[in-house]
Protein backbone atom coordinates (compact mmCIF):
# COMPACT_ATOMS: atom_id res chain seq x y z
CA UNK A 1 0.00 0.00 0.00
CA UNK A 2 1.43 3.39 -0.98
CA UNK A 3 1.89 6.31 1.42
CA UNK A 4 -0.70 8.32 -0.54
CA UNK A 5 -3.30 5.58 -0.07
CA UNK A 6 -2.57 5.39 3.65
CA UNK A 7 -2.78 9.18 3.95
CA UNK A 8 -6.19 9.15 2.28
CA UNK A 9 -7.36 6.61 4.83
CA UNK A 10 -6.32 8.67 7.90
CA UNK A 11 -6.97 12.21 6.62
CA UNK A 12 -9.64 14.34 8.41
CA UNK A 13 -13.13 13.16 7.76
CA UNK A 14 -15.99 15.07 6.27
CA UNK A 15 -19.54 14.88 7.55
CA UNK A 16 -19.96 11.35 6.23
CA UNK A 17 -20.35 8.83 9.08
CA UNK A 18 -19.17 6.04 6.83
CA UNK A 19 -15.88 7.86 6.30
CA UNK A 20 -15.52 8.49 10.05
CA UNK A 21 -16.13 4.80 10.73
CA UNK A 22 -13.39 3.89 8.23
CA UNK A 23 -10.92 6.33 9.81
CA UNK A 24 -11.58 4.98 13.29
CA UNK A 25 -10.99 1.43 12.11
CA UNK A 26 -7.68 2.49 10.65
CA UNK A 27 -6.83 4.24 13.93
CA UNK A 28 -7.41 0.98 15.84
CA UNK A 29 -5.12 -0.84 13.43
CA UNK A 30 -2.39 1.81 13.80
CA UNK A 31 -2.67 1.60 17.61
CA UNK A 32 -2.01 -2.14 17.62
CA UNK A 33 0.77 -1.85 15.07
CA UNK A 34 2.51 1.03 16.87
CA UNK A 35 2.45 -0.46 20.35
CA UNK A 36 3.67 -3.80 19.02
CA UNK A 37 6.42 -2.14 17.03
CA UNK A 38 7.61 0.04 19.90
CA UNK A 39 7.79 -2.77 22.42
CA UNK A 40 9.35 -5.15 19.92
CA UNK A 41 12.09 -2.72 18.89
CA UNK A 42 12.84 -1.87 22.52
CA UNK A 43 13.23 -5.54 23.42
CA UNK A 44 15.51 -6.17 20.48
CA UNK A 45 17.69 -3.16 21.20
CA UNK A 46 17.89 -3.82 24.92
CA UNK A 47 21.58 -3.99 25.80
CA UNK A 48 23.34 -5.62 28.67
CA UNK A 49 23.92 -2.18 30.20
CA UNK A 50 20.20 -2.05 30.96
CA UNK A 51 19.86 1.64 30.12
CA UNK A 52 16.19 1.38 29.06
CA UNK A 53 13.82 0.69 31.94
CA UNK A 54 11.45 -2.15 31.13
CA UNK A 55 9.02 -4.15 33.24
CA UNK A 56 9.22 -7.95 33.33
CA UNK A 57 8.47 -9.59 30.04
CA UNK A 58 5.29 -11.31 31.23
CA UNK A 59 3.88 -7.88 32.11
CA UNK A 60 4.83 -6.61 28.63
CA UNK A 61 3.10 -9.51 26.90
CA UNK A 62 0.10 -9.17 29.19
CA UNK A 63 -0.11 -5.49 28.27
CA UNK A 64 0.08 -6.28 24.54
CA UNK A 65 -2.66 -8.88 24.91
CA UNK A 66 -4.78 -6.25 26.67
CA UNK A 67 -4.16 -3.86 23.75
CA UNK A 68 -5.11 -6.54 21.22
CA UNK A 69 -8.27 -7.62 23.04
CA UNK A 70 -9.41 -4.04 23.63
CA UNK A 71 -8.80 -3.08 19.99
CA UNK A 72 -10.64 -6.16 18.66
CA UNK A 73 -13.63 -5.51 20.90
CA UNK A 74 -13.62 -1.85 19.87
CA UNK A 75 -13.57 -2.84 16.19
CA UNK A 76 -16.49 -5.21 16.68
CA UNK A 77 -18.48 -2.48 18.44
CA UNK A 78 -17.56 -0.05 15.70
CA UNK A 79 -19.08 -2.34 13.08
CA UNK A 80 -22.53 -1.72 14.52
CA UNK A 81 -24.39 0.83 12.45
CA UNK A 82 -26.38 2.49 15.25
CA UNK A 83 -23.59 4.02 17.27
CA UNK A 84 -22.42 7.53 18.22
CA UNK A 85 -19.17 7.58 16.30
CA UNK A 86 -17.67 10.81 17.63
CA UNK A 87 -18.29 9.79 21.24
CA UNK A 88 -16.71 6.44 20.42
CA UNK A 89 -13.70 8.22 18.91
CA UNK A 90 -13.19 10.36 22.02
CA UNK A 91 -13.34 7.24 24.20
CA UNK A 92 -10.67 5.60 22.03
CA UNK A 93 -8.20 8.50 22.20
CA UNK A 94 -8.74 8.81 25.95
CA UNK A 95 -8.14 5.06 26.26
CA UNK A 96 -4.90 5.39 24.36
CA UNK A 97 -3.89 8.24 26.64
CA UNK A 98 -4.41 5.88 29.56
CA UNK A 99 -2.45 3.11 27.83
CA UNK A 100 0.44 5.46 27.15
CA UNK A 101 0.36 6.61 30.79
CA UNK A 102 0.69 3.01 31.91
CA UNK A 103 3.60 2.47 29.48
CA UNK A 104 5.37 5.65 30.65
CA UNK A 105 4.87 4.81 34.34
CA UNK A 106 6.07 1.23 33.79
CA UNK A 107 9.19 2.31 31.87
CA UNK A 108 10.63 4.94 34.18
CA UNK A 109 8.18 7.83 34.57
CA UNK A 110 10.03 11.07 33.89
CA UNK A 111 12.97 9.04 32.54
CA UNK A 112 10.87 6.88 30.17
CA UNK A 113 11.78 6.89 26.51
CA UNK A 114 8.07 6.43 25.62
CA UNK A 115 6.84 9.81 26.89
CA UNK A 116 6.60 11.22 23.28
CA UNK A 117 4.04 8.49 22.51
CA UNK A 118 1.47 10.76 24.23
CA UNK A 119 1.53 12.66 20.95
CA UNK A 120 -0.23 9.76 19.14
CA UNK A 121 -3.72 10.11 20.72
CA UNK A 122 -3.43 13.89 20.63
CA UNK A 123 -2.67 13.90 16.91
CA UNK A 124 -5.30 11.29 16.21
CA UNK A 125 -7.93 13.25 18.11
CA UNK A 126 -7.06 16.47 16.27
CA UNK A 127 -6.96 14.89 12.81
CA UNK A 128 -9.94 12.57 13.12
CA UNK A 129 -12.20 14.53 15.47
CA UNK A 130 -10.96 18.06 14.67
CA UNK A 131 -9.84 20.69 17.18
CA UNK A 132 -11.89 19.62 20.21
CA UNK A 133 -10.79 16.07 19.56
CA UNK A 134 -7.15 17.12 20.07
CA UNK A 135 -7.64 19.28 23.15
CA UNK A 136 -9.45 16.58 25.14
CA UNK A 137 -6.63 14.00 24.90
CA UNK A 138 -4.06 16.81 25.40
CA UNK A 139 -5.70 17.76 28.72
CA UNK A 140 -5.98 14.11 29.73
CA UNK A 141 -2.35 13.43 28.82
CA UNK A 142 -1.19 16.45 30.81
CA UNK A 143 -3.14 15.43 33.92
CA UNK A 144 -2.14 11.77 33.71
CA UNK A 145 1.49 12.61 33.09
CA UNK A 146 1.42 15.01 36.01
CA UNK A 147 -0.08 12.25 38.17
CA UNK A 148 2.74 9.95 37.09
CA UNK A 149 5.35 12.56 38.09
CA UNK A 150 3.68 13.01 41.49
CA UNK A 151 3.83 9.27 42.13
CA UNK A 152 7.47 9.28 41.08
CA UNK A 153 8.25 12.21 43.37
CA UNK A 154 6.52 10.44 46.27
CA UNK A 155 8.63 7.33 45.49
CA UNK A 156 5.56 5.26 44.63
CA UNK A 157 7.44 3.34 41.95
CA UNK A 158 8.07 -0.29 40.98
CA UNK A 159 11.14 -1.94 42.56
CA UNK A 160 12.59 -3.01 39.18
CA UNK A 161 13.39 0.67 38.50
CA UNK A 162 16.53 0.18 40.53
CA UNK A 163 17.65 -2.72 38.40
CA UNK A 164 18.34 -0.16 35.70
CA UNK A 165 20.15 3.15 35.61
CA UNK A 166 17.36 5.05 37.30
CA UNK A 167 18.02 8.45 38.90
CA UNK A 168 15.87 9.13 41.93
CA UNK A 169 14.13 12.53 41.81
CA UNK A 170 14.41 14.34 45.12
CA UNK A 171 13.61 17.91 44.06
CA UNK A 172 10.12 18.90 43.03
CA UNK A 173 11.50 21.61 40.71
CA UNK A 174 12.72 18.89 38.35
CA UNK A 175 9.32 17.24 38.17
CA UNK A 176 7.64 20.63 37.77
CA UNK A 177 9.93 21.57 34.88
CA UNK A 178 9.37 18.28 33.11
CA UNK A 179 5.60 18.59 33.62
CA UNK A 180 5.56 22.17 32.30
CA UNK A 181 7.56 21.30 29.19
CA UNK A 182 5.52 18.24 28.27
CA UNK A 183 2.18 19.79 29.22
CA UNK A 184 2.86 22.84 27.05
CA UNK A 185 4.05 20.54 24.26
CA UNK A 186 0.86 18.47 24.45
CA UNK A 187 -1.41 21.51 24.12
CA UNK A 188 0.69 23.03 21.33
CA UNK A 189 0.48 19.75 19.41
CA UNK A 190 -3.29 19.67 20.02
CA UNK A 191 -3.68 23.21 18.64
CA UNK A 192 -1.42 22.53 15.68
CA UNK A 193 -3.19 19.26 14.86
CA UNK A 194 -6.55 21.05 15.04
CA UNK A 195 -5.32 23.79 12.72
CA UNK A 196 -3.84 21.21 10.40
CA UNK A 197 -7.09 19.23 10.43
CA UNK A 198 -9.11 22.34 9.63
CA UNK A 199 -6.69 23.29 6.87
CA UNK A 200 -6.78 19.78 5.46
CA UNK A 201 -10.55 19.70 5.64
CA UNK A 202 -10.80 23.07 3.87
CA UNK A 203 -8.39 21.84 1.24
CA UNK A 204 -10.31 18.59 0.93
CA UNK A 205 -13.62 20.45 0.47
CA UNK A 206 -12.06 22.69 -2.16
CA UNK A 207 -10.54 19.65 -3.85
CA UNK A 208 -13.87 17.80 -3.73
CA UNK A 209 -15.61 20.81 -5.26
CA UNK A 210 -12.91 21.04 -7.92
CA UNK A 211 -13.20 17.32 -8.63
CA UNK A 212 -16.98 17.63 -8.91
CA UNK A 213 -16.64 20.56 -11.32
CA UNK A 214 -14.00 18.69 -13.26
CA UNK A 215 -16.20 15.58 -13.42
CA UNK A 216 -19.13 17.67 -14.63
CA UNK A 217 -16.91 19.37 -17.17
CA UNK A 218 -15.54 16.01 -18.30
CA UNK A 219 -19.07 14.64 -18.57
CA UNK A 220 -20.16 17.70 -20.53
CA UNK A 221 -17.15 17.37 -22.84
CA UNK A 222 -17.84 13.66 -23.35
CA UNK A 223 -21.52 14.36 -23.98
CA UNK A 224 -20.67 17.04 -26.54
CA UNK A 225 -17.97 14.85 -28.09
CA UNK A 226 -20.39 11.91 -28.41
CA UNK A 227 -23.56 13.75 -29.45
CA UNK A 228 -22.33 16.53 -31.73
CA UNK A 229 -23.17 15.94 -35.39
CA UNK A 230 -19.76 17.24 -36.48
CA UNK A 231 -17.04 14.63 -36.79
CA UNK A 232 -14.07 15.29 -34.48
CA UNK A 233 -10.69 13.60 -34.84
CA UNK A 234 -7.71 14.44 -32.64
CA UNK A 235 -4.10 13.63 -33.52
CA UNK A 236 -1.04 13.54 -31.31
CA UNK A 237 2.25 15.14 -32.29
CA UNK A 238 3.20 11.99 -34.25
CA UNK A 239 0.06 12.11 -36.41
CA UNK A 240 -1.56 9.13 -34.66
CA UNK A 241 -5.33 9.26 -34.09
CA UNK A 242 -5.97 9.70 -30.35
CA UNK A 243 -9.78 10.11 -30.39
CA UNK A 244 -12.55 9.54 -32.90
CA UNK A 245 -16.12 10.54 -32.03
CA UNK A 246 -19.32 8.72 -33.16
CA UNK A 247 -20.16 11.43 -35.72
CA UNK A 248 -16.79 10.87 -37.42
CA UNK A 249 -17.51 7.13 -37.41
CA UNK A 250 -20.92 7.72 -38.99
CA UNK A 251 -19.48 9.96 -41.69
CA UNK A 252 -16.45 7.84 -42.60
CA UNK A 253 -17.80 4.36 -41.89
CA UNK A 254 -14.80 3.47 -39.70
CA UNK A 255 -15.24 2.56 -36.03
CA UNK A 256 -13.10 4.21 -33.30
CA UNK A 257 -11.52 0.84 -32.52
CA UNK A 258 -10.31 0.52 -36.13
CA UNK A 259 -8.58 3.90 -36.34
CA UNK A 260 -7.48 4.81 -32.80
CA UNK A 261 -3.73 4.54 -32.45
CA UNK A 262 -3.22 4.34 -36.23
CA UNK A 263 -1.63 7.00 -38.41
CA UNK A 264 -4.09 9.51 -39.85
CA UNK A 265 -2.78 9.21 -43.41
CA UNK A 266 -3.63 5.49 -43.56
CA UNK A 267 -7.38 6.14 -43.51
CA UNK A 268 -7.56 9.73 -44.74
CA UNK A 269 -4.88 10.25 -47.41
CA UNK A 270 -6.94 12.91 -49.20
CA UNK A 271 -7.18 15.14 -46.11
CA UNK A 272 -4.43 17.63 -45.41
CA UNK A 273 -3.34 18.05 -41.78
CA UNK A 274 -1.76 21.43 -42.37
CA UNK A 275 -3.34 24.40 -40.60
CA UNK A 276 -5.99 25.82 -42.93
CA UNK A 277 -9.51 27.13 -43.19
CA UNK A 278 -12.40 24.90 -44.19
CA UNK A 279 -11.86 22.84 -47.32
CA UNK A 280 -14.06 20.48 -49.31
CA UNK A 281 -12.89 17.28 -50.95
CA UNK A 282 -14.10 13.91 -52.17
CA UNK A 283 -13.87 11.04 -49.70
CA UNK A 284 -14.39 7.31 -50.16
CA UNK A 285 -16.17 5.76 -47.17
CA UNK A 286 -15.29 2.32 -45.86
CA UNK A 287 -18.18 0.80 -47.86
CA UNK A 288 -16.78 2.31 -51.08
CA UNK A 289 -19.36 5.09 -51.41
CA UNK A 290 -17.96 8.40 -52.60
CA UNK A 291 -19.13 11.44 -50.61
CA UNK A 292 -18.20 15.09 -50.30
CA UNK A 293 -16.87 16.19 -46.93
CA UNK A 294 -15.93 19.60 -45.59
CA UNK A 295 -13.10 19.63 -43.06
CA UNK A 296 -10.74 21.95 -41.21
CA UNK A 297 -7.59 21.39 -39.19
CA UNK A 298 -6.24 23.45 -36.30
CA UNK A 299 -3.55 23.19 -33.64
CA UNK A 300 -4.48 21.80 -30.23
CA UNK A 301 -1.86 22.80 -27.65
CA UNK A 302 -1.62 20.27 -24.83
CA UNK A 303 0.90 20.10 -21.96
CA UNK A 304 3.73 17.75 -22.82
CA UNK A 305 4.27 14.56 -20.80
CA UNK A 306 8.02 14.98 -21.11
CA UNK A 307 9.33 17.75 -18.83
CA UNK A 308 12.46 18.01 -20.93
CA UNK A 309 10.60 18.83 -24.12
CA UNK A 310 11.22 22.21 -25.65
CA UNK A 311 8.82 23.90 -26.23
CA UNK A 312 6.87 23.09 -23.08
CA UNK A 313 3.74 22.28 -25.05
CA UNK A 314 3.25 19.39 -27.43
CA UNK A 315 1.54 20.30 -30.68
CA UNK A 316 -1.51 18.12 -31.24
CA UNK A 317 -4.17 18.65 -33.90
CA UNK A 318 -7.94 18.53 -34.05
CA UNK A 319 -9.77 17.90 -37.31
CA UNK A 320 -13.49 18.59 -37.74
CA UNK A 321 -15.40 17.19 -40.69
CA UNK A 322 -18.95 17.09 -42.03
CA UNK A 323 -20.74 15.30 -44.84
CA UNK A 324 -21.66 18.16 -47.18
CA UNK A 325 -23.10 16.03 -49.98
CA UNK A 326 -26.71 16.93 -49.17
CA UNK A 327 -25.75 20.54 -48.49
CA UNK A 328 -24.15 20.83 -51.91
CA UNK A 329 -27.22 19.21 -53.47
CA UNK A 330 -29.41 21.78 -51.74
CA UNK A 331 -27.13 24.58 -52.90
CA UNK A 332 -27.37 23.22 -56.44
CA UNK A 333 -31.16 23.11 -56.13
CA UNK A 334 -31.18 26.72 -54.97
CA UNK A 335 -29.00 27.71 -57.91
CA UNK A 336 -31.27 25.78 -60.25
CA UNK A 337 -34.32 27.47 -58.72
CA UNK A 338 -32.74 30.87 -59.18
CA UNK A 339 -31.86 29.98 -62.75
CA UNK A 340 -35.39 28.76 -63.41
CA UNK A 341 -36.79 31.92 -61.86
CA UNK A 342 -34.76 33.99 -64.31
CA UNK A 343 -35.86 31.73 -67.17
CA UNK A 344 -39.46 32.03 -65.98
CA UNK A 345 -39.33 35.80 -65.97
CA UNK A 346 -37.73 35.80 -69.39
CA UNK A 347 -40.33 33.30 -70.66
CA UNK A 348 -43.16 35.42 -69.31
CA UNK A 349 -41.77 38.49 -71.01
CA UNK A 350 -41.34 36.68 -74.33
CA UNK A 351 -44.79 35.09 -74.02
CA UNK A 352 -46.42 38.47 -73.54
CA UNK A 353 -44.54 39.87 -76.51
CA UNK A 354 -45.55 36.91 -78.70
CA UNK A 355 -49.16 36.65 -77.62
CA UNK A 356 -50.44 39.82 -79.34
CA UNK A 357 -48.91 39.21 -82.81
CA UNK A 358 -49.85 35.54 -82.55
CA UNK A 359 -53.46 36.52 -81.87
CA UNK A 360 -53.39 38.75 -84.96
CA UNK A 361 -51.95 35.94 -87.09
CA UNK A 362 -54.48 33.43 -85.77
CA UNK A 363 -57.37 35.85 -86.32
CA UNK A 364 -56.27 36.64 -89.83
CA UNK A 365 -55.94 32.92 -90.64
CA UNK A 366 -59.44 32.26 -89.33
CA UNK A 367 -60.86 35.03 -91.56
CA UNK A 368 -58.97 33.58 -94.53
CA UNK A 369 -60.46 30.15 -93.77
CA UNK A 370 -63.95 31.62 -93.65
CA UNK A 371 -63.36 33.39 -97.00
CA UNK A 372 -62.02 30.12 -98.44
CA UNK A 373 -65.16 28.29 -97.39
CA UNK A 374 -67.29 31.00 -99.00
CA UNK A 375 -65.30 30.98 -102.22
CA UNK A 376 -65.77 27.23 -102.62
CA UNK A 377 -63.99 25.69 -105.56
CA UNK A 378 -62.29 28.96 -106.54
CA UNK A 379 -59.68 28.45 -103.83
CA UNK A 380 -56.97 25.92 -104.46
CA UNK A 381 -56.31 23.03 -102.09
CA UNK A 382 -52.82 24.39 -101.42
CA UNK A 383 -54.22 27.62 -100.00
CA UNK A 384 -56.67 25.64 -97.87
CA UNK A 385 -53.93 23.40 -96.48
CA UNK A 386 -51.65 26.32 -95.70
CA UNK A 387 -54.43 28.09 -93.87
CA UNK A 388 -55.06 24.98 -91.74
CA UNK A 389 -51.35 24.73 -90.94
CA UNK A 390 -51.32 28.37 -89.80
CA UNK A 391 -54.34 27.75 -87.55
CA UNK A 392 -52.94 24.52 -86.09
CA UNK A 393 -49.50 25.92 -85.32
CA UNK A 394 -50.97 29.13 -83.96
CA UNK A 395 -53.02 27.09 -81.53
CA UNK A 396 -49.97 25.08 -80.50
CA UNK A 397 -47.93 28.24 -79.95
CA UNK A 398 -50.80 29.77 -77.97
CA UNK A 399 -50.91 26.70 -75.73
CA UNK A 400 -47.15 26.83 -75.27
CA UNK A 401 -47.29 30.50 -74.33
CA UNK A 402 -50.08 29.76 -71.85
CA UNK A 403 -47.93 27.03 -70.27
CA UNK A 404 -45.03 29.44 -70.02
CA UNK A 405 -47.22 31.94 -68.18
CA UNK A 406 -48.66 29.31 -65.86
CA UNK A 407 -45.21 28.08 -64.89
CA UNK A 408 -43.46 31.46 -64.75
CA UNK A 409 -46.20 33.22 -62.79
CA UNK A 410 -47.65 30.72 -60.29
CA UNK A 411 -50.55 32.12 -58.30
CA UNK A 412 -51.62 31.45 -54.74
CA UNK A 413 -54.48 28.96 -54.60
CA UNK A 414 -57.97 30.24 -53.86
CA UNK A 415 -59.68 27.40 -51.97
CA UNK A 416 -63.33 26.71 -52.67
CA UNK A 417 -65.67 23.79 -52.24
CA UNK A 418 -66.47 21.93 -55.43
CA UNK A 419 -67.57 18.51 -56.66
CA UNK A 420 -64.58 16.51 -57.83
CA UNK A 421 -66.64 14.32 -60.19
CA UNK A 422 -68.12 17.32 -61.98
CA UNK A 423 -64.71 18.97 -62.29
CA UNK A 424 -63.21 15.83 -63.86
CA UNK A 425 -66.14 15.53 -66.30
CA UNK A 426 -65.75 19.16 -67.36
CA UNK A 427 -62.05 18.60 -67.97
CA UNK A 428 -62.68 15.54 -70.12
CA UNK A 429 -65.36 17.35 -72.17
CA UNK A 430 -63.09 20.31 -72.74
CA UNK A 431 -60.21 18.10 -73.90
CA UNK A 432 -62.45 16.19 -76.28
CA UNK A 433 -63.43 19.48 -77.96
CA UNK A 434 -60.08 21.29 -77.94
CA UNK A 435 -57.61 18.48 -78.57
CA UNK A 436 -57.90 16.48 -81.76
CA UNK A 437 -55.65 13.71 -80.40
CA UNK A 438 -58.08 13.23 -77.50
CA UNK A 439 -61.19 13.01 -79.66
CA UNK A 440 -60.84 9.26 -80.10
CA UNK A 441 -59.73 8.48 -76.52
CA UNK A 442 -62.16 6.76 -74.19
CA UNK A 443 -62.26 8.34 -70.72
CA UNK A 444 -63.70 6.55 -67.74
CA UNK A 445 -64.44 8.55 -64.60
CA UNK A 446 -64.62 6.48 -61.40
CA UNK A 447 -65.17 9.22 -58.85
CA UNK A 448 -67.99 9.14 -56.27
CA UNK A 449 -70.66 11.62 -57.27
CA UNK A 450 -70.86 13.07 -53.77
CA UNK A 451 -67.08 13.53 -53.31
CA UNK A 452 -66.41 17.20 -52.61
CA UNK A 453 -63.11 18.80 -51.68
CA UNK A 454 -61.83 22.24 -50.78
CA UNK A 455 -59.07 23.41 -53.13
CA UNK A 456 -58.43 25.76 -56.05
CA UNK A 457 -60.70 24.34 -58.73
CA UNK A 458 -59.09 26.09 -61.72
CA UNK A 459 -55.57 25.01 -60.76
CA UNK A 460 -56.56 21.39 -60.15
CA UNK A 461 -58.48 21.36 -63.43
CA UNK A 462 -55.38 22.67 -65.20
CA UNK A 463 -53.24 19.96 -63.57
CA UNK A 464 -55.73 17.22 -64.47
CA UNK A 465 -55.94 18.43 -68.08
CA UNK A 466 -52.14 18.18 -68.48
CA UNK A 467 -52.14 14.65 -67.08
CA UNK A 468 -55.02 13.56 -69.34
CA UNK A 469 -53.32 15.07 -72.42
CA UNK A 470 -50.22 12.98 -71.70
CA UNK A 471 -52.42 9.90 -71.29
CA UNK A 472 -54.09 10.61 -74.66
CA UNK A 473 -50.68 10.78 -76.30
CA UNK A 474 -49.55 7.57 -74.54
CA UNK A 475 -52.57 5.42 -75.48
CA UNK A 476 -52.63 6.68 -79.09
CA UNK A 477 -55.26 4.84 -81.08
CA UNK A 478 -55.75 2.12 -78.46
CA UNK A 479 -59.27 1.32 -77.39
CA UNK A 480 -58.24 0.89 -73.75
CA UNK A 481 -59.85 3.60 -71.59
CA UNK A 482 -58.02 6.24 -69.56
CA UNK A 483 -59.41 5.85 -66.05
CA UNK A 484 -59.65 8.84 -63.73
CA UNK A 485 -60.56 7.82 -60.17
CA UNK A 486 -60.57 9.44 -56.74
CA UNK A 487 -61.21 8.43 -53.14
CA UNK A 488 -60.82 9.61 -49.59
CA UNK A 489 -58.52 7.93 -47.09
CA UNK A 490 -59.01 8.77 -43.44
CA UNK A 491 -57.25 7.15 -40.53
CA UNK A 492 -55.30 7.87 -37.39
CA UNK A 493 -52.42 9.49 -39.29
CA UNK A 494 -53.79 9.97 -42.85
CA UNK A 495 -56.52 12.38 -43.96
CA UNK A 496 -56.21 12.88 -47.70
CA UNK A 497 -57.87 12.76 -51.10
CA UNK A 498 -56.19 10.51 -53.66
CA UNK A 499 -56.67 11.25 -57.38
CA UNK A 500 -55.38 8.66 -59.86
CA UNK A 501 -55.11 8.66 -63.65
CA UNK A 502 -54.43 5.21 -65.05
CA UNK A 503 -53.76 4.40 -68.70
CA UNK A 504 -52.62 1.38 -70.69
CA UNK A 505 -50.25 3.21 -73.00
CA UNK A 506 -46.60 2.83 -73.83
CA UNK A 507 -45.37 3.60 -70.31
CA UNK A 508 -42.28 5.58 -69.33
CA UNK A 509 -38.66 4.53 -69.60
CA UNK A 510 -37.24 4.26 -66.01
CA UNK A 511 -34.09 6.00 -67.20
CA UNK A 512 -35.96 9.26 -67.78
CA UNK A 513 -38.61 9.00 -65.05
CA UNK A 514 -36.66 11.19 -62.61
CA UNK A 515 -36.48 13.97 -65.25
CA UNK A 516 -40.19 14.13 -66.08
CA UNK A 517 -40.90 16.97 -63.65
CA UNK A 518 -37.98 19.08 -64.86
CA UNK A 519 -39.17 22.10 -66.83
CA UNK A 520 -38.54 22.05 -70.59
CA UNK A 521 -37.79 18.32 -70.59
CA UNK A 522 -39.91 16.42 -73.11
CA UNK A 523 -39.78 13.42 -75.42
CA UNK A 524 -42.36 14.90 -77.78
CA UNK A 525 -41.93 17.42 -80.55
CA UNK A 526 -45.25 19.22 -80.12
CA UNK A 527 -44.80 20.42 -76.50
CA UNK A 528 -42.40 22.65 -74.58
CA UNK A 529 -42.02 20.15 -71.72
CA UNK A 530 -43.85 22.22 -69.10
CA UNK A 531 -46.95 20.09 -68.54
CA UNK A 532 -45.78 17.84 -65.67
CA UNK A 533 -43.67 20.67 -64.23
CA UNK A 534 -46.87 22.73 -63.93
CA UNK A 535 -48.68 19.73 -62.40
CA UNK A 536 -45.88 19.33 -59.83
CA UNK A 537 -46.03 23.03 -59.06
CA UNK A 538 -49.81 23.00 -58.52
CA UNK A 539 -49.69 19.90 -56.30
CA UNK A 540 -46.86 21.39 -54.24
CA UNK A 541 -48.66 24.67 -53.53
CA UNK A 542 -51.61 22.55 -52.34
CA UNK A 543 -49.16 20.79 -49.95
CA UNK A 544 -49.69 17.48 -51.71
CA UNK A 545 -47.48 14.83 -53.29
CA UNK A 546 -47.16 13.49 -56.82
CA UNK A 547 -46.09 9.96 -57.76
CA UNK A 548 -45.65 8.13 -61.08
CA UNK A 549 -45.83 4.34 -61.33
CA UNK A 550 -44.94 3.09 -64.79
CA UNK A 551 -43.96 -0.07 -66.63
CA UNK A 552 -42.75 -0.17 -70.23
CA UNK A 553 -45.56 -1.09 -72.67
CA UNK A 554 -47.93 -1.76 -69.76
CA UNK A 555 -49.16 1.71 -68.98
CA UNK A 556 -48.69 4.42 -66.41
CA UNK A 557 -50.41 5.51 -63.24
CA UNK A 558 -50.14 9.02 -61.84
CA UNK A 559 -51.17 9.45 -58.21
CA UNK A 560 -51.95 12.82 -56.63
CA UNK A 561 -52.34 12.98 -52.84
CA UNK A 562 -53.88 16.12 -51.40
CA UNK A 563 -54.39 16.79 -47.67
CA UNK A 564 -58.07 16.64 -46.74
CA UNK A 565 -59.36 19.87 -45.22
CA UNK A 566 -61.15 19.45 -41.88
CA UNK A 567 -64.32 20.97 -43.25
CA UNK A 568 -64.43 18.56 -46.21
CA UNK A 569 -67.28 16.08 -45.79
Amino acid sequence: MSFYTLFKKIRPVTDSEEQLRTHLLWYLFIRVFLFTLLVGITLLLQSSERQVILPPQFIIFLFLILIYVYSILSALILKKKKFHLRRFGIIQVLSDTGFVTVVVYATGGSQSIFTPVFILPILAGGLILHRIGGLIPAAAATLLYGFTLVLEYLQVIPKYYFDYRYIVITEYQVSTSVFAVYGLTFFLIALLSGLLARKLRTTEDALSLTEMKFDRLSLLYKQIFDDIITGIITLDSSGLISSFNPAAASITGYTPEEVTGKHFSIFFPALSTGKHDRQVTDFIRKNGKNIRIGYSCSELHMPSNNHFDDPAFSSNKVITLQDVSKLEEMEQQVRDAEKMAVIGKLSASIAHDFRNPLAAISGSAQIMAMDNDAAGEKITSTTHNLTNIILRESERMANTITDFLHYAQPVNPVPQRFNLNNMAQETVDQLSIERLECSGTVFEIAIPEDLEIIADKQLLQLALSHILRNSCYAVGESSEPVVCSARKEEGKYRHEVIIEVDDHGTGIDPAIQDKLFDPFYTTREDTAGLGLAIVKQIVTIHKGTLEIISRIHQGCRIIIRLPLAESTP
